[in-house]
């Protein structure tokens, strides 16, 4: 059984990994832009802040015996399937694909310090 505080943790690693893809995507886009040295240079340095946040998370699931797996299982068209190995035995965590895509827009904009729900 995952507690409340892992089930959280295990849901910021998602989002956290989700948001990570995502700028490196949108960085492979900006080479058309006028001021493309500053939007990159600013994802640069958001990619290095997700990826220690995403090492500090991942590291506090791995004191709690549990790693969320990279490899997805696409239900349908609505939902996807994360994997989470845990001592004894493995979970399936089931999301909404708009709920994360929701989610990571959340993240991205509180690292923009833009106006962001803190409900998502």
């Amino acid at each position: 059984m995952i507690n409340y505080e892992a089930e959280a943790q295990v849901h910021n690693a998602i989002i956290l990994g989700l948001t990570i893809r995502t700028l490196e995507r949108d960085k492979k886009h900006m080479d058309n832009l006028k001021a493309d040295f500053a939007f990159k240079a600013w994802i640069e340095e958001e990619l290095k802040n997700l990826f220690k946040d995403l090492r500090d998370v991942n590291r506090t699931l791995g004191m709690h015996g549990m790693k969320v797996m990279e490899e997805t299982k696409d239900i349908d068209e609505y939902f996807v399937a994360y994997f989470v190995k845990t001592r004894g035995n493995d979970k399936e965590k089931r999301y909404s694909k708009v709920a994360l895509r929701n989610k990571v827009n959340e993240e991205v904009k509180m690292r923009l310090g833009l106006k962001y729900d803190k409900e998502r």
